[in-house]
């Protein structure tokens, strides 16, 4: 044998040897787990992550809360600087209905209930356009209260777990959510109070507007009626900072009229 066949015979010899090894690491029963029994774990460690965050935000009593009222100050920013303020009423009830009052005499309004909107500006009445009841829709599907009391069990939802981050003098537990079409919204919450400290995802373009990357930070947690809300949300948009609310006063379970979610038109 020629000294160049004895070195061809000894790489075929080697590669084999490799592959052998490639063979009984990635075959070899309990070795490496199958993709399927990974996806299991992680939606698991998912979904036990956030039993517990629900849990922390106040379990039953958050649960079935059938509305919630916050009231406050909201502050714009545009790159981090801010360029406008002012006071507001929110009034939700459980799924589907919102309604948006702004200013101290509440002269914008805006009202949604389900599929129907409207808004009122000043006195005059308008039915909201196409645009901004697909506007509302993704509000809502990007709505940590939303996400955590009805969409977990929304079909075609798949969750996993992200891992551990560390941010500040946090640990945190990261989650992320992706529905049928594609959506996606990661949540992070405290590894220790399981309290959400962040969210992100994407919002798609409105109007004029490019799509954005956007953050919610939830801050300053206070306890209603068992049920704990950050009074504090600060919102980035693409790496500035965009809005901050600063809640002045929270009511769960209010007895609010059918009629706050309604046509303004008599």
């Amino acid at each position: 044998m020629s000294p160049k066949q004895s070195r061809m015979l000894m790489l075929r010899r080697a590669g084999a040897a490799v592959g052998a090894a490639l063979l009984f690491l990635l075959g070899a029963p309990g070795a490496l787990p199958g993709q399927s029994d990974f996806l299991r774990r992680s939606e698991e460690r998912a979904r036990q992550i956030l039993h517990k965050t629900v849990e922390a935000l106040g379990g039953e009593a958050y649960l079935a809360a059938q509305n919630i009222v916050r009231k406050g100050k909201f502050y714009q920013f545009r790159r981090d600087v801010q360029r406008g303020s002012n006071e507001f009423r929110t009034l939700v009830a459980y799924p589907w209905k919102r309604r948006v009052e702004y200013g101290k005499k509440a002269r914008i309004v805006h009202i949604n209930d389900g599929e129907q909107g409207w808004k009122i500006e000043y006195k005059n009445i308008k039915t909201q356009t196409e645009e901004e009841l697909r506007n509302y829709r993704i509000d809502m599907r990007h709505d940590l209260d939303h996400i955590l009391r009805f969409r977990l069990r929304e079909e075609g939802l798949k969750v996993r777990y992200l891992g551990k981050s560390r941010t500040h003098l946090e640990q945190l537990d990261g989650v992320q959510l992706m529905d049928a079409s594609g959506d996606k919204v990661r949540i992070f919450v405290n590894s220790r109070t399981f309290l959400p400290v962040r969210m992100e995802y994407e919002s798609p373009p409105r109007g004029k507007r490019w799509a954005t990357e956007d953050e919610k930070f939830f801050h300053n947690y206070h306890e209603i009626n068992g049920v704990r809300i950050p009074f504090t949300v600060v919102l980035n948009s693409n790496g500035y900072k965009a809005m901050e609310t600063q809640l002045s006063s929270a009511q769960i379970n209010a007895d609010l009229s059918d009629t706050l979610f309604s046509s303004p038109r008599k």
